[in-house]
């Protein structure tokens, strides 16, 4: 990893306001798609299980999971951005990436699993518990694992493609990405169209890993004849641009939630919810951009350092947290969502941590965290 020390501040432009050996930015990021996780966590039961969608009480929880919802997004470019930009040799690569991950799911789906047969008895066999590791069904937030693991597949074959690719590869790129993973929903939801047609590789979260790796370059970019060319605009201006993005998306999730729930038999409607959705997107774009711009101008505290090693880990355990503190009496609904949120978010963000620091002292903790 670089010196994440070394800034530089020389220039004008956006892409040189950009420190070129500074990853500071990205664990700040990282840290806060972490919090937005378990905002959505929190704040989630209420936005889905609450009718009334004309009252404070059910907008102070649809806002939460609304301006929350880039979360997952993030994670997958800042992987790109990581990732993609650096050469390993294959087998080593698949060895050690995917070592990252096999291990701490299974560890993690053994404990969830132990944790739903003696909860809700499913599943109720060790037969059963491997066709839910296998179908993706051991507990709702292990899906994201499964994400990674299949991005991780295709990144041999990305890896050379985004280093030789330049501006207008990535546009055709993107366009199919636009159209694969945004414009089918969009058809499908609300038209009821269904397209025969087929993008496979586009049709899920690879647009956000090049994404990652693409808006990156950007910053780092400094030859305006180059693959990838850097920022045309001012700093200022792309940090006004950014938080317009983040603003924009956020409400646009709140609204349009707010919208196709009233208007489509007043039940609640996940669409606008949805990570590979317009509205996430541009948030997440935003976060993306504003975090370069915003996050690396100073060291990390030790607090966010600790916070960001423990990242995985508090991603893996804070659905137990969560668990402890609603058995606890520590519920969403115990008050007004517009305080028991971000009170109950705070509680649940410095528990994990602690349980995370905890166990990664630990022989073996730092493997499954």
């Amino acid at each position: 990893m670089p010196d994440t020390h070394d800034r530089s501040t020389a220039g004008n432009s956006a892409s040189q306001a950009a420190p070129k050996n500074n990853l500071v930015w990205a664990d700040r990021l990282r840290n806060l798609a972490t919090v937005l996780v378990i905002s959505i966590h929190v704040s989630g039961p209420i936005a889905h299980n609450t009718t009334d969608y004309d009252t404070w009480y059910w907008w102070s929880a649809n806002l939460w999971d609304s301006f929350s919802r880039p979360s997952v997004p993030l994670f997958i470019m800042l992987s790109g951005f990581l990732l993609l930009g650096k050469d390993y040799p294959l087998m080593d690569f698949l060895q050690r990436r995917f070592s990252r991950i096999l291990i701490p799911w299974l560890v993690w789906s053994v404990a969830y699993g132990i944790y739903n047969s003696i909860a809700n008895h499913t599943p109720a066999s060790m037969g059963e518990w491997f066709r839910f590791l296998m179908e993706n069904k051991v507990h709702y937030h292990l899906w994201f694992l499964y994400l990674i693991l299949g991005l991780y597949l295709v990144y041999p074959i990305l890896r050379p493609w985004v280093r030789s690719a330049r501006e207008q590869d990535f546009l055709y790129f993107f366009i199919l990405c636009i159209i694969g993973a945004w414009g089918y929903k969009i058809l499908d939801q609300f038209f009821n169209i269904k397209l025969g047609f087929y993008f496979e590789l586009v049709s899920n979260e690879a647009g956000n890993f090049v994404l990652g790796y693409y808006l990156g370059q950007k910053f780092l970019a400094t030859d305006p004849n180059g693959a990838i060319k850097p920022w045309a605009v001012s700093r200022r201006i792309l940090w006004y641009i950014s938080a317009g993005l983040i603003v924009v998306g956020g409400l646009a999730t709140a609204v349009g939630t707010w919208w196709a729930s009233l208007a489509y038999g007043h039940h609640f409607h996940a669409y606008f919810y949805d990570y590979l959705t317009p509205n996430v997107g541009i948030g997440a774009i935003g976060w993306f951009i504003f975090a370069q711009l915003s996050f690396g101008s100073e060291r990390l505290f030790a607090f966010e350092q600790k916070f960001a090693e423990a990242s995985f880990g508090i991603y893996f355990v804070h659905v137990f947290v969560l668990d402890w503190w609603s058995h606890s009496g520590y519920w969403a609904y115990k008050f007004h969502p517009a305080k028991c949120i971000p009170i109950l978010i705070v509680m649940v963000c410095l528990m994990s941590f602690l349980v995370i620091s905890f166990v990664r002292t630990l022989p073996g903790g730092k493997k499954i965290t």
